[in-house]
């Protein structure tokens, strides 16, 4: 058969099929943003056969982040515009797997119309690749330029390369990390020894020490970096790598931690209180002079503080509470005798603990002070105070310590005074000590203000004890810091209710020896006057008759005679009454009580009273009940006691009236009442109206002697009854007897 020549139409076709078909690339032509051609190549790269992608939208496959990069180089290569030739972009895969291509495009006719032909191949793997080497990259270059240390690279003297930390440290700007050497940024006193690191690394020593050296800087503040050198390629060459680290804040720690431990080992040295370190086997580690001061001799040959104890026993007995302390990471304190190199025993205020409480390997450090003089200085005080708080509760007087008017402390005096424990009172205010708030803050007023003028104070007042029974007290107080109460008052505090009820008791005697002086005042008073009328009355006619009587006539001497007997019943009335009165006081007041017609007696004694008084104009009026059946009186005591009401009813009446007497039966009681529309009594004057000797003050000159109303009352007090007055004044009196 004879071969068709190969320029013919369709060979033409069939060869350009198959090279289409089967090149490597995908390709396919997109006219008006749809594929009208591609080859199978490019249905698998895009993940679709040939006919599914005719007439599609490749842009709709194109990942989000890249689509407006590809219709901008759509756009372009459609206009005729000068486009790059390679375009890398990604695509959606239907399984939503993502695939980086790698695109050509170029614009060609297609069927008398304008088209872009598109070449593209799967980049993803080279893309991968390029990624990690350039994420490598970049960890490379953050771990260099964020590494805590300066990294630099010398080259034939100059510096290549230097990261930020080693610019920074320089002092190189971002613009200047190349060019120049390291040594001249080293202090002249340490460029000699880098030179030589320097040498060695060229010459390929490996070191692998760091070395301290100084930088440039401030003179007022140092830059100490540490140092590393070696050998590194670099472009083909051989370079030095320096890497460095600023340790200036270590070495100014270490200045100070050296100037530290001296100051700390000079104050250890000359301190007064012994220290010393133990192993945790308890022995000797170090010690100051101060430890070896305390025990009289030095340490050097002492292995353990056992030989400072007492005893063994005494030094195993403390080991074993130092060890129990040290497990529960506590420290042990205590104070206790010890003894010294010369066997003198002394106190010792003894304090260790772990160096460190979660590693006790580490030992245990010491303090030791001799707390000799002070023990000695507290047995003495303890002695003081015991003998002061003796003398304090031996005395006779309360004593107690207040701060802010609270009680602080009371010595046993106080406690018995007040009738209260000590655990009552120690702590509590001095409230409880008064009758109200108002008398507690009025009496603190006074108290505050002159402790702050004086600084000291002195008053009675009365307080209450523990059970409410008021008693006096005398209290002295005196501040603590001289006018400066609120620093605290000291209160001395005596009984006095002895000495206040004496008082009272003087003064009860004074008041009753003043009435007594008056009743003998008002005794002589009266006597005087009511003696002295009748015996005048009895002189003046005794005379009359001596001298004339046998010239007057029968009559008239018989009036003198009566005026002599009626001076002379007067004066014996007046005696008798005092004798009764006397008699009453003394308790030797006869009663003799018996039956009696008392309504009759009333009667007689009205009749009497009426012949005595018969010129005053008074009516007198009965109005006499019945008594109590089987009432007994004493007749002579119940003449006393209606003579002497009626006879002043009727004397107080000056200006008449009616003058009423009553008699009645009430409660198996019997009821006397005289009344009248006289003078009155003052209101001021009722209660010493039944005094001996008292007389009302509005009497004037109306006679009497201020005995009948205290014989009144004696023989109604002898019947075992009662006498009650109402009185308004110039309206009347009403006396009452209740027998």
């Amino acid at each position: 058969m004879a071969h068709q020549p190969s320029d013919t139409p369709q060979f033409s076709e069939q060869a350009y099929r198959a090279v289409i078909e089967h090149v490597s690339q995908g390709m396919m032509v997109v006219q008006d943003e749809s594929i009208v051609f591609c080859n199978r190549r490019a249905a698998r790269l895009v993940g679709m056969t040939p006919a599914e992608m005719l007439g599609a939208s490749f842009v709709a496959r194109v990942h989000p982040d890249d689509l407006a990069m590809v219709l901008e180089r759509h756009r372009k290569g459609l206009a005729g515009e000068p486009v790059p030739r390679q375009l890398e972009f990604r695509i959606r895969l239907p399984d939503g797997s993502v695939r980086w291509l790698g695109v050509s495009v170029s614009a060609i006719p297609w069927n008398g119309r304008s088209a872009v032909l598109t070449f593209f191949s799967d980049v993803t793997d080279h893309r991968a690749v390029i990624e990690s080497l350039r994420r490598s990259e970049e960890r490379y270059h953050a771990v260099v330029e964020h590494v805590g240390e300066g990294m630099a690279v010398e080259l034939d003297g100059e510096l290549v390369f230097a990261n930020d930390r080693a610019s920074a440290l320089l002092r190189r700007r971002d613009t200047d990390r190349a060019g120049g050497a390291l040594l001249m940024h080293v202090h002249p006193d340490d460029r000699a020894g880098l030179s030589k690191l320097i040498d060695a690394a060229r010459h390929g020593e490996r070191d692998t020490q760091r070395h301290e050296l100084r930088l440039l800087g401030d003179a007022s503040a140092e830059t100490w970096i540490e140092l590393g050198v070696n050998r590194v390629p670099w472009d083909g060459r051989e370079a030095v790598l320096f890497f460095f680290s600023d340790i200036s804040r270590r070495k100014n720690l270490e200045e100070r931690l050296r100037v530290t431990l001296e100051e700390r080992e000079t104050v250890l040295a000359h301190a007064v209180v012994g220290i010393a370190l133990l192993n945790p086997d308890g022995r000797f580690r170090w010690a100051n002079p101060a430890m070896e001061s305390i025990f009289g001799g030095s340490s050097a040959g002492v292995r353990t503080m056992e030989p400072f104890y007492l005893s063994r026993e005494h030094y195993l007995q403390v080991g074993g509470e130092v060890a129990q302390c040290i497990r529960e990471g506590r420290a042990y304190e205590s104070e206790l005798q010890m003894r010294r190199f010369d066997g003198r025993v002394i106190w010792a205020a003894l304090s260790g603990r772990a160096i460190n409480p979660r590693d006790t390997s580490k030992g245990t450090v010491w303090t030791v002070m001799d707390i000799t003089r002070r023990k000695e200085l507290e047995v003495a005080l303890q002695r003081s105070s015991s003998e002061r708080e003796a003398i304090f509760n031996s005395a006779l007087v309360g004593v107690c310590f207040n701060i802010h008017r609270r009680i602080q402390y009371v010595n046993d005096k106080y406690l018995e005074m007040t009738g209260y424990a000590r655990h009552e009172l120690e702590g509590q205010s001095s409230r409880l000590f008064y009758t109200s708030d108002q008398a507690y803050e009025e009496d603190g007023e006074r108290t505050n203000a002159a402790l702050r003028r004086d600084g000291d104070y002195i008053t009675e007042r009365q307080l209450l004890r523990r059970n409410g029974e008021p008693f006096w007290a005398r209290l002295a107080g005196r501040c603590l810091n001289e006018r400066e109460p609120e620093s605290g008052v000291i209160w001395t505090v005596l009984d006095i209710t002895e000495r206040k009820r004496a008082e009272d008791d003087i003064r009860a005697a004074l008041e009753q020896q003043k009435e007594l002086n008056q009743l003998r005042s008002r005794f002589v008073a009266m006597t005087s006057h009511e003696f002295r009328t009748p015996l005048a009355t009895i002189l003046s006619s005794a005379e009359l008759l001596r001298h004339y009587s046998e010239r007057m006539p029968e009559a008239e001497r018989g009036e003198l005679l009566a005026s002599i007997e009626a001076g002379v019943h007067r004066m014996t009335q007046m005696l008798d009454r005092i004798l009764l009165i006397g008699q009453s006081e003394a308790q030797m007041l006869e009663f003799r009580p018996r039956a009696l017609d008392l309504p009759r007696l009333c009667e007689e004694l009205l009749e009497q009273t009426r012949s005595q008084w018969p010129a005053t104009g008074t009516k007198l009026v009965a109005d006499l009940g019945a008594t109590p059946a089987g009432a007994m009186y004493d007749e002579t005591l119940l003449r006393h006691i209606l003579s002497n009401l009626l006879s002043n009813a009727v004397k107080y009446s000056p200006d008449g009236g009616e003058v009423r007497l009553r008699l009645a039966s009430e409660a198996g009681r019997t009821v006397i009442e005289v009344r009248d529309r006289g003078i009155g009594i003052p209101a001021d004057e009722i209660g010493h109206l039944f005094e001996s000797f008292h007389r009302a003050s509005n009497v004037g000159d109306i006679k009497g002697t201020g005995l009948g109303l205290a014989i009144v009352r004696k023989a109604v007090e002898r019947h075992g009854g009662e006498i009650r007055v109402e009185s308004e004044l110039g309206r009347g009196t009403c006396f009452t007897v209740l027998l």
